[in-house]
């Protein structure tokens, strides 16, 4: 194939952006980094727009996966993305793409008036908080070392997957089922619940990296042996871990918006929502 004359107009990278783990478990070449520590992000492309715009292909990862593949090409295992990089990827397609901005509409809790704000991406990622090191580590009565890591793209679609089957399996029970007891109803819902924390669990249990015995500095990598740990310690000490994965998961762009109503001057702050379902959406 003879080289496209057309290629110097092909898309720039339009934002350079720090990934918040700063590449710590890519140690595989999982992604590509600059001598900065930063990944080139390129515009959405038209397709990548109607992509991120079909529902059902969303669901399934794949679409998603596409989009990235486009958009980051230095990310060559776009399953092994830890979600801080993710979120700040999202942001980052945003930045590159839209003259850096998106609206956001919000109800101003007092007045009820709809606001639009505009929301500057650099802006976000200029304030994205980062991996600390301490972190990753927990210890446990001077006995154990519990390594974490944040969910990786493969489990974020595993726990999307679940839990959009057991929403619409209770929109289909309720549907169905108009005249269901409240006794009933409770008793579904209670198996639902369960069947989603139990998905959390695993989740939480395969962001453990390692556990070390420190009196004899054994290292635990097998995940049935660390999943049996977790599942057989004490509620307080699993929700130790949990709180812990939790807050890696959280790291990275700025989540936190200040609104102030245009009407009566309410002030309030608004979390922001980095799903690609919801902040990739067009209005309508």
């Amino acid at each position: 194939m003879t080289n496209n004359p057309l290629s110097k107009f092909f898309r720039q990278a339009g934002a350079y952006v720090k990934l918040p783990t700063n590449g710590i478990w890519y140690t595989d070449g999982a992604v590509n980094l600059t001598d900065e520590g930063e990944v080139p992000i390129y515009p959405l492309s038209a397709i990548d727009d109607i992509l991120l715009n079909t529902p059902d292909a969303m669901l399934n990862g794949q679409a998603l996966e596409k989009v990235i593949k486009n958009c980051v090409p230095d990310v060559k295992d776009i399953k092994k993305l830890l979600i801080p990089d993710l979120e700040t990827i999202f942001v980052g397609m945003k930045a590159a793409s839209n003259n850096g901005k998106f609206d956001l509409d919000r109800k101003c809790p007092t007045c009820e008036h709809e606001n639009t704000y505009e929301v500057n991406c650099n802006g976000l990622l200029a304030t994205a908080t980062s991996i600390d090191e301490s972190d990753r580590k927990l210890t446990f009565n001077g006995e154990l070392e519990v390594w974490v890591k944040p969910y990786n793209f493969e489990m974020r679609q595993i726990f999307i997957k679940r839990e959009f089957a057991e929403e619409k399996l209770l929109r289909a029970i309720d549907e169905s089922n108009k005249n269901i007891d409240e006794l009933e109803k409770a008793k579904i819902l209670g198996e639902s619940v369960d069947r989603i924390s139990k998905i959390t669990f695993d989740l939480v249990s395969k962001s453990i990296e390692k556990i070390v015995m420190i009196q004899t500095n054994e290292t635990i990598t097998d995940s049935n042996h660390i999943n049996e740990w977790l599942t057989n310690i004490s509620k307080t000490e699993a929700d130790i871990v949990i709180q812990a994965v939790n807050k890696l998961n959280a790291v990275g762009p700025n989540k936190e918006f200040q609104a102030v109503c245009i009407k009566c001057d309410h002030a309030w702050t608004e979390t922001l929502n980095f799903d690609p379902s919801s902040f990739f959406v067009k209005s309508s």
